[in-house]
């Protein structure tokens, strides 16, 4: 009877053990459920929606919507305008998050006002706009880079109040955050004075391939204004002279390039550009560098180019010498240059006029010119040299230019 009464007791004490386990494992499993669901519902797209609740946009279906790369890409669609407003708000509601919109490569004639994105980025090069609305890119806080080139924009229809934007007590109506804009390849021969106003924070203005010939005062007042400025691209505009306090006022200017322009000498306004780094004056018809026009004090230049320049014949005496900061020189395929001074480089010390000083140059490219004779004074380390390029050049073999076999060449084998 003992045995029976106990055998009792440790079937009823076994039975609740198991009872408790199974209620805690279904407590568990249900804690793991309410966790899941929870982690279901708390998942959301990156704008901070639900993501499953969202329908796409349609126009992810006309165009191309990378979510990874946050870009809506609408080039080449063949677009002959811009989609309404319920379009763009579908894109909105998708919750789609777009930094880069492209709209590139289309028949676009017009801008109207765009609603609000967080677009970082907008593309609209390579259509036809001609027009574009007064506060158009208002609701693009965020906008730093803007692409309007290849358009046919002009100096009427380019306004200071396309680019207005929302009150600061600091700025007038500012985009406060284009950095770079680009307006080369239109039908601009001149700017607004005011154009550059609204944009406190820009530093890269691109007006290329725009045929202005000469940059009058109320252009030169738009470009001189943009204090922020440090990138500039005036190349093939078919400019004969720059007016000469253009870069006073923006003393950050550090790339400049006028390539393919009609200066025929070093311009003045080069004078201003105390803080340059980069510079390219390729295929303009300059015929010689010596005498009053050499390059004037520019301590920071680093890059140099003059190449491509058919009646560049003589670079004289003193031609780089105020370029103390040059490291890399570019005088290439230029098929009248004969004569290259053996003290282009060189300057007499401040501190003592009978001593010499050169700047450091690292790289030098001469190829592809008409000199016979290269003076082994022309640096002063030729050994400490990165990169030195002579070819194709009608070099005379005689005792002036014996240096360059038993000196040159075996430090050129070695770069």
């Amino acid at each position: 009877m003992k045995i029976l009464v106990k055998c009792s007791i440790v079937a009823i004490c076994l039975g609740l053990i198991l009872a408790t386990t199974t209620v805690r494992a279904a407590d568990d499993d249900d804690a793991s459920k309410n966790s899941t669901s929870d982690k279901k519902d708390n998942t959301t797209d990156s704008n901070g929606g639900d993501q499953s609740s969202k329908e796409p946009s349609p126009l992810c279906s006309t165009c191309t919507c990378k979510a990874e790369a946050r870009t809506f890409d609408c080039s080449s669609m063949k677009l002959y305008k811009l989609f309404n407003m319920s379009d763009w708000a579908t894109l909105n509601e998708s919750g789609v998050a777009t930094e880069t919109m492209i709209l590139s490569r289309n028949g676009i004639p017009e801008v109207p006002q765009l609603p609000k994105f967080d677009v970082k980025v907008l593309d609209l090069s390579y259509n036809n706009i001609s027009v574009i609305a007064k506060k158009a890119f208002y609701y693009l806080k965020d906008l730093e880079v803007l692409d309007l080139s290849h358009n046919m924009l002009t100096r009427k229809t380019l306004i200071p109040e396309i680019f207005e934007g929302s009150y600061n007590p600091d700025e007038y109506l500012p985009m406060e955050k284009l950095r770079v804009l680009r307006l080369g390849n239109n039908e601009l021969h001149a700017l607004d004075p005011d154009l550059f106003e609204h944009l406190p924070a820009l530093e890269e203005l691109s007006l290329k391939e725009n045929v202005f010939k000469i940059i009058d005062q109320g252009s030169s007042v738009a470009i001189g204004s943009i204090v922020t400025l440090r990138v500039l691209d005036l190349s093939y505009m078919e400019l004969e002279e720059l007016p000469k306090a253009i870069f006073h006022s923006p003393q950050g200017l550090n790339y400049l390039n006028l390539t393919g322009n009609l200066l025929a000498e070093i311009p003045e306004a080069l004078d201003y550009t105390i803080n340059l780094k980069w510079l390219s004056l390729d295929e303009n018809p300059i015929e010689s560098i010596q005498g009053e026009k050499v390059f004037p004090a520019i301590k920071t230049l680093e890059y140099l180019s003059m190449s491509y320049i058919t009646p560049l014949k003589v670079i004289g005496r003193g031609a780089f010498s105020k370029l103390e900061g040059l490291k890399e020189i570019h005088l290439c395929n230029n098929p009248e240059l004969t004569h290259l001074h053996g003290e282009a480089f060189s300057r007499a010390s401040p501190d003592d006029p009978v001593r010499m000083e050169w700047p450091r140059v690292k790289q030098l490219y001469l190829h592809n010119n008409n000199l016979s004779m290269l003076d082994s004074q022309l640096l002063a380390r030729w050994d400490d040299m990165e990169v030195i390029d002579v070819r194709v050049n009608p070099w005379l073999c005689d005792c002036d230019n014996q240096w360059m076999v038993e000196t040159l060449l075996p430090i050129i084998e070695k770069t």
